[in-house]
């Protein structure tokens, strides 16, 4: 009788002891690796032409010298990258195809600096955090869950701006979605209260490391990317559309990491274990140089921050760039006294779905080749 008690007992300890948060890791690291590699492939297909140099728009390599670099070779690149990211939905443990696909990505991101989207970058990560942690799913799971707070701190920091009232909030919202009259979009109280909207992600963002707050920060931020898809989707201002699977997928990583999964497990200091220490310094220290410019807005978790410099090209003889007509303005430009206007940002939306990376040097290499192509065009350039 005494045997037949103590072996039950061993039996209920057991089962109350057995090490099932790997067997629960290695579920949830699947389904994420899995719906991330979906998602890239999407975003991949639907700004494909930002990954070729067959188009007008330029392309900004790192070094001057990767210009020599043939079309054909981005082509194949991209083809590559596809092919990558279709056999990691099959072969998702395949370490090789990983090492692969970051290898590739990364040589065709220094081909073009406007390559270097929010979403791709994350990506990057989410596959080196993979590569790195074999075998160890806590430390996957914490790297991500790190990269996902890291993004919704930055970019709720990146919005507390005036840059962001008065070209996101008061233009944005509040006169091109919600049609406020500009009388009452100006009004003081209505016109700082655009800082709330950096605020609330920031809370949120918070809310995710902390097991009491968690589940209630995720629903918050699922709102919040709701609200960006009703504002960018079909029916509200149906713009960028590359971004909008983004929203999409962070609603299912937030809705499968904070508010499926039950258990409190997620340590941070797991991030600072082996190579996770570059997780912690590209998603927690160089985003912080962001606000003295000495790092991407675009790395930092900063789009629609309502910071980033644009770029106006005037043009005097249209004449001489006769291909550049699909991408003219079609309202006045003050600055450009009457004469045909091609805004950057619109360009690049226009023939490849994507957004150009918005900083200055990259400009500045954009500029210097359309003055070489279209020389007699007298171009002239403005950044805002």
């Amino acid at each position: 009788m005494v045997r037949i008690t103590q072996n039950r007992l061993n039996l209920s300890f057991y089962k109350m002891t057995r090490p099932t948060t790997p067997i629960y890791f290695d579920k949830i690291n699947a389904l994420l690796f899995k719906i991330a590699c979906i998602f890239w492939l999407i975003v991949k297909l639907m700004g494909w032409r930002m990954w070729t140099a067959y188009r007008l728009f330029p392309t900004a390599p790192v070094f001057e010298s990767l210009d020599r670099i043939p079309p054909v070779i981005h082509v194949i690149l991209l083809i590559l990258s596809l092919l990558f990211i279709t056999l990691l939905l099959l072969f998702d443990k395949n370490k090789f195809i990983m090492v692969g696909l970051l290898m590739i990505e990364i040589f065709s991101c220094l081909l073009d600096q406007n390559r270097w989207q929010p979403y791709e970058y994350q990506c990057l990560f989410i596959i080196f955090i993979f590569i790195i942690n074999t075998n160890k799913p806590k430390l996957v799971i914490t790297s991500f869950i790190f990269i996902l707070i890291s993004t919704y701190l930055y970019s709720g920091l990146g919005k507390l701006n005036s840059g962001f009232l008065h070209t996101v909030w008061v233009q944005i919202i509040l006169k091109s979605f919600l049609k406020f009259p500009s009388n009452i979009a100006g009004q003081h109280y209505i016109y700082y209260a655009g800082y709330l909207l950096g605020l609330f992600e920031l809370i949120a963002g918070t809310g995710l490391v902390f097991s009491k707050t968690k589940k209630i920060a995720a629903i918050a931020l699922i709102i919040m990317h709701l609200f960006i898809l009703l504002l960018l989707g079909p029916l509200g201002l149906n713009y960028n559309n590359i971004v909008w699977p983004w929203n999409m997928v962070m609603i299912v990583y937030l809705y499968l990491i904070f508010i499926r999964r039950q258990e409190s497990v997620t340590k941070f200091k797991y991030v600072f274990i082996g190579w996770n220490k570059l997780v912690f310094i590209a998603w927690c220290v160089l985003p912080a140089l962001h606000f003295i410019g000495y790092w991407d807005g675009f790395l930092s978790s900063s789009m629609y921050s309502g910071k980033a410099p644009k770029m106006i090209i005037c043009i005097k003889d249209t004449s001489k760039c006769r291909q550049l007509h699909a991408f003219y303005g079609k309202e006045g430009y003050k600055i450009c006294n009457g004469q045909a206007y091609i805004e950057l940002q619109n360009w690049a939306i226009t023939e490849t779905n994507a957004i150009p990376n918005p900083e200055v040097r990259i400009y500045k290499i954009t500029r210097k080749k359309l003055e070489k192509k279209y020389a007699g065009a007298g171009l002239s350039f403005y950044y805002y």
